[in-house]
């Protein structure tokens, strides 16, 4: 439960380093990272200052301005009010690095209301702590109070109702999604609920702190509902256009790689999203192949450059953690443990929507999504179940490290140190085969191999080593082993 809004800290929304578009990309001043997803009428931007909201509208009024609705969808559940015209969400002080958790939108609304009214009472001085960008939460704040004169504050409500009066057919909606985790079942259906009477054209801008995350996610789940709305309206059409052009059209806006696409690339079977539990999910459901892929194809069009415009491959990143847990220290590995389990479950969920997409759309959506997983609850098993299913540490096997321990167990070990050296590495490259060459690769090797040269050492110079090294538990570096190694006397 959040505290009252008299206890709530202020702090920055924009940080450095938020802006992550590729270099060259087109900005838009006063909203972060806003872009389109190719082909779609779906934007998404980080939370903008109050000029760019109308800033961000400006192009979609001119590309689709004859539609009914514009919908702007706020994905945030922490509360957010403007000062001075710019972004700052509210928050614990005794969490002050972690946003607020707010499921129901009308409370966190009232909690905005509540909170800009508190700040109006704090007086002319204006008291906020800075955003920092940093992948762990305690990174994430400089935990230093600052202050600027108060010049006015405005709730996201009043913003929304002054656009209105300029713009009617703008529809705001807040649906809360977690920073951290997958999208909760309700909020796939609320997504559905928004879109399912509308055209294939119809425009959504989405909306979170950076724009990243969560905005990429919920443009993946409008792009799967728009694919349907575009396969119906083309449906329409046939015996008013030959059917070979409407089949070259499907072909062209909704095929799908590897199936009636030919895939131009190989990547690696981890940056594609095979992991266990999704392949669990792919053979216990036949429909999950075709399921799969176009999510995947919406995720990498949703992606930084070369495949799309946006900023964040919404699959790569599990790997791309995966890698970087494989480098740090044990309580950094505990956040991202959590963080790589909670990415997997929004992959394997994506995938399930685009299944219910694909079997309950086409019908007029008469099951919402989470009927749809009370039907198939095993779904939910298979995902609580084989969410952690991963390799989370790599370990030469034993039986490759006997004969090491001998070399480095012999009279004249000094000796056979270049031969142990070259042989841990060759265990440590073929370990980490299956990754992508780059630093994080390097790096993975490196680490193992430091954990390979303390588990190979006989009693004696693991003693030594912890002598000159510290605890071996805190696994030293490789070349600070193999340089005390060196210099290891024997006690008469």
């Amino acid at each position: 439960m959040a505290p009252p809004a008299s206890e709530l800290k202020a702090m920055t929304d924009a940080f450095e380093g938020i802006d992550r578009l590729a270099e060259g990309a087109p900005r838009t001043e006063g909203a972060p990272n806003f872009r389109r997803l190719p082909g779609f009428p779906l934007f998404g931007t980080g939370q903008t200052s109050v000029e760019g909201f109308e800033k961000c509208l400006e192009p979609v009024l001119k590309k689709y301005g004859d539609e009914k609705h514009i919908f702007w969808v706020n994905l945030r559940q922490e509360p957010v009010v403007y000062v001075n015209g710019k972004p700052y969400t509210a928050r614990d002080p005794a969490k002050i690095n972690f946003h607020l958790e707010i499921n129901n939108p009308e409370e966190c609304t009232e909690l905005e209301n509540n909170f800009a009214e508190e700040i109006r009472k704090r007086g002319e001085d204006f008291k906020y702590f800075k955003d920092q960008f940093g992948e762990h939460p305690e990174e994430r704040a400089t935990n230093e109070e600052l202050t600027e004169k108060l010049a006015g504050v405005t709730t996201i409500g009043e913003i929304y109702a002054a656009i209105k009066d300029k713009v009617p057919k703008l529809e705001p909606i807040r649906i809360p999604m977690n920073q951290e985790k997958a999208p909760e079942e309700a909020n796939f259906d609320q997504i559905v609920a928004m879109l399912k009477d509308t055209t294939a054209s119809c425009p959504v801008i989405f909306n979170c702190q950076a724009g990243i995350s969560r905005t990429t996610t919920a443009i993946v789940c409008g792009a799967l509902v728009k694919e349907l709305q575009l396969t119906r309206e083309l449906d329409r059409m046939r015996g008013i256009v030959p059917d070979d052009i409407l089949d070259a059209l499907k072909k062209k806006k909704l095929g799908l790689p590897g199936i009636d696409i030919e895939v131009q690339e190989d990547r690696n079977a981890m940056q594609m999203g095979e992991f266990e539990v999704i392949k669990e999910l792919l053979e216990a459901f036949p429909e999950a192949k075709v399921a799969k892929a176009q999510v995947d194809k919406l995720i990498d069009l949703a992606a930084p450059p070369p495949r799309g415009t946006g900023v964040e491959n919404i699959r790569e990143c599990i790997i791309e953690s995966k890698m970087t847990f494989d480098v740090s220290s044990d309580d950094w590995q505990a956040y991202l443990k959590s963080k790589i389990m909670n990415n997997i479950e929004r992959y394997f969920y994506l995938i399930v929507f685009a299944m219910y997409i694909r079997e309950v759309g086409p019908k007029g959506f008469p099951q919402t999504f989470k009927q749809y997983m009370d039907d198939h609850s095993g779904l939910r098993t298979m995902i609580e179940e084989g969410r952690g299913k991963l390799e989370w540490e790599r370990k030469i096997p034993d039986e490759k490290l006997s004969e090491l321990k001998d070399l480095l167990s012999a009279p004249e070990f000094k000796a056979n140190m270049p031969k142990i050296i070259k042989r841990i590495y060759e265990l440590s490259w073929d370990m980490f085969g299956d990754l992508p060459r780059g630093h994080h690769k390097n790096n993975s090797m490196h680490k193992l191999a430091s954990k390979t040269m303390i588990e190979i050492l006989p009693q004696n110079l693991a003693d030594f080593i912890e002598t000159k090294c510290g605890a071996l538990a805190g696994t030293p570096d490789f070349f600070d082993v193999i340089g005390q190694v060196s210099w290891y006397e024997p006690t008469a």
